[in-house]
């Protein structure tokens, strides 16, 4: 171990590269405000001197770009003026697709990115396409290198043209959409990228090299910006909701009726408070729900815009998990219930009443982030199946979650954190409390990093647990060969999940990996990369072996723009002490192969394809999995896209658990798993600023099982003929959204959504597709909801006033 550290610090202390040349534009002030019509023809246009000699980041890293580009910078005392003129030699060739907001599609696209502080950790992102699609990103620096977060948003104007020698762009970003200060100086950061779909070639203005991991610590210079102050900045954006919903007890409608506010405030030039009083998200796409017969929960996405725009910061540590927050209620109803009680009601989600964040990152690197959201008491309803008589069973208390990290960047794109993530509840004695750090150490070459992460959880009512885990790792990232090496441990008492996601703690695992890239076009290849990897995996309590994994990973984009993906894994004989569902017990299950193959098509083409395949194997059990799929995308005209994928897998002779009957009595099955998925969607855009979408699925997987095993206390399998219990499953999942957007006015929306669902699971298999489909159309729960979200920004009125 002293050795190996050894290493590490030796690694740390190599310094020798020079840094890179950054290339500069100055801004130039205007005494009135540009018009935004992408024009490009008022007089100071002929003054100013652009930016040019865009560079390739593919085909050819480094090489002039195929087509030119000149960019002109000014400001006034309230804004940041972008105008550019993107030279084609081939105008009718540009792709010019409408798509919706936040969405380039396959157009061809503009941005810049402004680092006010020019430290090369945070950067803004205002990128637009030749239909006027506007596209907004905050990137971060963090630990795997550079994070775009497309979920934040900004209120920016900005105009396109198609002229005879290609598209011009006017853009004005105003100061309120920025953070810095008077101490920031006259010199930003900035690049620029321009995308060329036909030549599938991205560009970049100020040289980023492939082989260094990350992008913004390779920007240029934007200077000139002289005695700009940074306005207040405070916006508000009430809103309004109606839901036509159906009551469940009588099969009637309802009106119901919300309404709320966001708030954004600047609190100085570094944090910013973002408040949401009584939030509705109402109109969010559905989850992918799908059976689970795994012994952990399974993961989704956030797709809440408080709680996915600006928690870059809350990601440290790997404690927080934003669904948590308004998620299942912490408690169930079947303990409470009476002897001739049902349950009639359970809720699925608790009801936000306030949610508050605080972020930001001063000119001196300390970034803070600071979360709070506050949810009501949350009832099922129990029914007495004599009289009828029902009464309210507390699922959860009212509920407060906390999230707090400060985190502090250093030199080299190093940064060190703390964060603590807290859970309380109103007259209940259960808390939850857990505290992490994590760290990355840079040497000046960017080449080396040195990772860490810890933490410790406590939580409990009148007994509490305390747990811990660590991870330590070292990598070689920079150029075409990387190489890395992480050891982690997760005691069996540590657990984040009351604010966190972690599937299984009680490990300690060992991680290797060696990577390497080809980023140059050769023969028919257009670029490539591959990586070998190894995991010697332990149990915690008690300390013995749970398994060892290895496999591989290829990545491969042709000239021809098709691409081709491959993996492929071996896991030894694995003494899994999950899938029992025991503390101490275990499954003796047997080694196994995987191997994964996908193939896309050009995307750039009106109709792209892509299929699928993965077989997975375990000889000596006799169960193999076949998963075949396809998908297809294809655009009518330049505001019409339709797409259509389906899945199937069918899994013959699969091991795994199925009921617990004693303290001891472990019951597994034998069975087949078959699962199909079919996913439609349709978009059509009514032009850059209103947009109607469509997206139904259907899964269906059904259990068959076809003779009954009891665990024995050394992990193998004997036969149970007294266990006849129907533990059949046909599960389906049925979801539709459809969604009309209209930005009316600049940060201002009005949408209409319609939204139905349906869940059932049954213990009797329905083998007939059609058959089965007709059966999950019943009871579907529909839902038609109007939403008006109106922006209002202070400094515009108080400019009209």
């Amino acid at each position: 171990m002293r050795y190996f550290f050894s290493i590490i610090i030796s690694f740390l202390l190599i310094s020798t590269l020079t840094a890179q040349s950054k290339k500069s534009i100055e801004a130039y002030l205007i005494d009135s405000p540009l018009l935004i019509d992408g024009k490009l023809d008022e007089a100071v246009y002929t003054t100013a001197k652009p930016a040019g000699d865009f560079v390739q980041l593919q085909p050819y890293n480094g090489k002039p770009a195929m087509q030119p580009t000149e960019v002109y910078f000014f400001y006034d005392q309230s804004a940041i003026y972008v105008g550019a003129k993107l030279f084609d030699n081939h105008p009718d060739s540009i792709f010019n697709y409408m798509t919706e907001r936040d969405n380039t599609g396959i157009s061809d696209y503009f941005g810049v990115y402004f680092d006010p502080y020019n430290q090369g950790q945070l950067a803004y992102g205002f990128f637009i396409t030749p239909a006027g699609i506007q596209i907004d990103i905050k990137a971060v620096k963090n630990s795997d290198g550079d994070n775009e977060d497309g979920n934040w948003n900004a209120v920016w104007q900005s105009k396109t043209c198609l002229t005879k020698d290609g598209w011009t762009v006017e853009m004005r970003i105003p100061y309120s959409a920025l953070r810095f200060s008077e101490k920031t100086g006259s010199t930003w950061g900035l690049n620029m990228f321009r995308n060329i779909r036909r030549y599938n070639s991205n560009n970049s203005w100020n040289l980023i090299d492939r082989k260094i991991n990350g992008f913004i610590h390779q920007e240029g210079q934007l200077t000139g910006l002289k005695n700009i102050k940074a306005p207040l900045r405070l916006s508000l954006s009430p809103y309004i909701a109606t839901y036509l919903e159906p009551k469940s007890n009588n099969g009637t409608s309802q009106f119901l009726y919300k309404g709320g506010l966001d708030l954004k405030y600047g609190i100085n030039d570094a944090f910013t408070l973002d408040m949401m009083l009584i939030p509705d998200f109402g109109q969010i796409q559905s989850d992918d729900k799908k059976l689970n017969l795994s012994p952990y929960e399974l993961y989704y996405d956030e797709k809440r815009q408080f709680f996915t725009e600006g928690t870059e910061l809350f990601q440290r540590g790997n404690i927080f998990y934003s669904r948590r927050i308004g998620g299942y209620p912490k408690f169930t109803a079947d303990h409470k219930l009476a002897g001739n009680e049902k349950i009639d009601y359970n809720p699925t989600e608790t009801q936000l009443v306030n949610a508050t964040k605080i972020s930001g990152r001063t000119n001196k690197g300390w970034g803070l982030g600071v979360l709070n959201a506050m949810s009501l008491p949350s009832n099922a309803i129990a029914i007495d199946n004599g009289t009828g008589i029902s009464r309210n069973i507390l699922v959860q208390p009212f509920t407060n979650y906390n999230v707090a990290v400060v985190d502090k960047s250093l030199p080299n794109n190093s940064f060190v954190s703390i964060i603590n993530t807290n859970l309380s509840m109103v007259n209940n004695p259960f808390h939850a409390n857990v505290t992490a750090t994590e760290f990355q150490l840079r040497d000046k070459t960017k080449t080396f990093a040195f990772k860490g992460k810890g933490g410790i959880s406590y939580r409990g009512d009148s007994i509490s647990d305390t747990g811990y885990y660590g991870s330590l790792g070292f990598e070689k990232s920079k150029g075409n060969f990387a190489i890395g090496a992480t050891q982690s441990m997760y005691s069996d008492k540590y657990n984040p999940n009351d604010l966190g996601y972690l599937q299984r703690n009680n490990q300690v695992k060992t991680e290797t990996y060696m990577y390497y890239q080809i980023i140059e076009p050769f023969w028919i290849i257009r670029e490539c990369n591959a990586d070998i990897w190894y995991n010697y995996n332990r149990m915690y309590f008690p300390n013995t072996l749970y398994d060892n994994e290895m496999g591989y990973d290829l990545f491969v984009r042709f000239k021809n723009n098709y691409f081709l993906n491959s993996k492929g894994q071996y896991t030894s004989d694995k003494f899994d002490y999950y899938e029992p569902r025991t503390t101490g017990r275990y499954f003796l299950n047997p080694r196994s192969y995987d191997l994964y193959a996908y193939l896309n098509s050009d995307q750039r083409k009106p109709l792209s394809i892509s299929t699928q395949y993965e077989l997975i194997t375990q000889p000596n059990i006799g169960k193999v999995s076949n998963m075949i799929g396809a998908d297809a995308n294809l655009r009518i005209g330049h505001r019409m896209e339709l797409y259509y994928g389906i899945s199937i897998t069918d899994t013959k002779n699969e091991r795994g658990f199925t009921d617990k009957t004693g303290s001891d009595s472990i019951i597994f099955a034998k069975r087949n798993v078959s699962t199909l998925i079919n996913t439609l969607s349709a978009s059509y855009i009514l032009s850059n600023i209103a947009s109607l979408s469509l997206r139904g699925r259907h899964y269906w997987s059904s259990v068959e099982n076809s003779k009954f095993y009891l665990l024995q206390t050394n992990g193998s399998l004997t036969d149970n003929s007294i266990y006849t219990q129907n533990m059949d499953q046909n599960y389906n999942a049925f979801t539709v959204d459809m969604i009309f957007r209209w930005i009316f006015a600049l940060g201002s929306e009005l949408s209409l959504a319609w939204k139905t669902a349906t869940y059932s699971n049954e213990n009797i298999i329905e083998h007939n597709y059609w058959n089965n489909f007709q059966k999950s159309w019943f009871n579907q729960g529909n839902s038609l909801s109007l939403k008006i979200l109106y922006y209002i920004d202070y400094n515009n009125l108080i400019k009209k006033k």
